[in-house]
């Protein structure tokens, strides 16, 4: 009995330096927030060719209003914006590989991302919509559009993913790695339509005047959001709390009439 209790005590203080170990381990961890700040960089995927939210100029710089909320994000942290381009799928990945440790790329929140990364509260709410080269007069509802041969183009891993087959259930998808991709693909008559949130389609139809026409019909609700990786309580209370104070501030209001040319519409 004794010899039993003596190795039970020698157990447990095992057990209790393993504890107090983990617990030193994990106390020094460190957490996003504080590897951004002593980085002095915070490290944003963004994609090119998304007008207005973001498009990449001749001089390779970014431009657009993801770009200025990164900018202004950066700011309130006081370090530098890094700029990490990936295409639809990769807002996703660059979040959980850790190459970014944010994503503002058009990025709707939902359910079945939130199973692998997080979501700050969003900044826009907008609809996807249905967009055809003007000059098709045989589309004039997404009635002409469910048909077998009729080809929906949409970016490769987005939410068009699931909503494209539930608007029109007898179209024939077409997928792509972005959007830019998806409207050579329009432009070029690979497929006759491209579904997209209705901000990003009046950015394609500003830039091209007279091109495009957009079908009658909002077909879904979607809260854009700034992606970050799960796991992290710290990271996101504090990009989360930026997000609300950027809402409510009315500064959010003021990006978005600079680069949609109108009063940003009721969340």
């Amino acid at each position: 009995m004794r010899k039993w209790l003596a190795c039970l005590a020698v157990a447990v203080a095992a057990l209790g330096t393993m504890s107090l170990n983990a617990g030193s381990a994990m106390g020094q961890t460190k957490g996003i927030l504080n590897e951004v700040l002593e980085r002095g960089t915070i490290r944003i995927a963004i994609q090119g060719g998304v007008p207005p939210y973001s498009v990449i100029k001749e001089n390779g710089e970014p431009e657009g209003y993801d770009i200025d909320i990164g900018k202004a994000i950066a700011a309130a942290l006081k370090v530098k914006p890094e700029w990490v381009i990936v295409d639809t799928p990769g807002r996703i990945t660059a979040l959980q590989t850790r190459k970014a440790d944010i994503t503002i790329a058009d990025f709707t929140a939902n359910t079945q991302r939130s199973l692998v990364i997080a979501f700050t509260e969003p900044y826009i709410v907008v609809a996807m919509q249905f967009t055809v080269l003007a000059s098709r007069d045989d589309i004039k509802t997404i009635k002409d559009l469910d048909k077998p041969e009729m080809k929906i183009g949409f970016g490769r891993g987005s939410t068009q993913e699931q909503l494209v087959p539930a608007a029109v259930p007898n179209a024939t998808l077409s997928r792509f790695s972005g959007q830019a991709d998806t409207m050579d693909a329009l432009n070029t008559g690979r497929i006759d339509s491209m579904a997209l949130d209705n901000l990003g389609t009046s950015g394609q139809l500003a830039a091209n005047p007279g091109k495009y026409k957009v079908l009658p019909g909002t077909y879904s609700r979607e809260d854009i959001a700034v992606g970050l990786p799960a796991g992290d309580f710290d990271w996101w209370r504090v990009l989360n709390m930026w997000m609300h104070e950027f809402n409510t501030s009315g500064e959010n209001a003021k990006l978005f009439k600079k680069w949609f040319g109108y009063d940003m519409p009721p969340m």
